[in-house]
């Protein structure tokens, strides 16, 4: 699944996943709302045994010089490809997980942006 930063109304992201036809099967979760360049969120998400997860960074409203995984998984791997974070759910494992990615840089307006999605992970066979 690859999940989409939108802008809203007065520089508000919203966090939107978006789903292809072969990734729905894999990855699921429901959307993700913040507002601001300086934010710590919680979501949501189901992933099957063995697959995995990217996600987008369509839209962010500034420069992003960095994404990092601020705190790893317990039992899947996560990690960053070029400045998409990704998740990838242990084979055979069934049960819950957790990992959080941050985005760093700077806003549209010159001031830091810091932005940590933490990800309470289930995964399912």
């Amino acid at each position: 699944m690859i999940q989409s930063l939108c802008i809203t109304a007065y520089a508000a992201l919203v966090c939107v996943l978006g789903t292809g036809l072969a990734q729905a099967q894999d990855c699921s979760g429901p959307p993700i709302y913040f507002n601001g360049e300086l934010a710590d969120i919680e979501g949501e998400l189901t992933v099957k045994s063995g697959k995995g997860c990217v996600f987008g960074l369509n839209g962010i409203p500034g420069a992003l010089n960095e994404t990092i995984i601020s705190q790893k998984p317990k039992t899947g791997r996560a990690g960053v490809d070029g400045l998409k974070p990704y998740y990838m759910a242990k084979p055979g494992y069934q049960g819950p997980d957790e990992f959080a990615y941050t985005f760093i840089g700077m806003s549209q307006y010159g001031g830091p942006m810091r932005i940590t999605i933490k990800r309470k992970v289930t995964v399912v066979p």
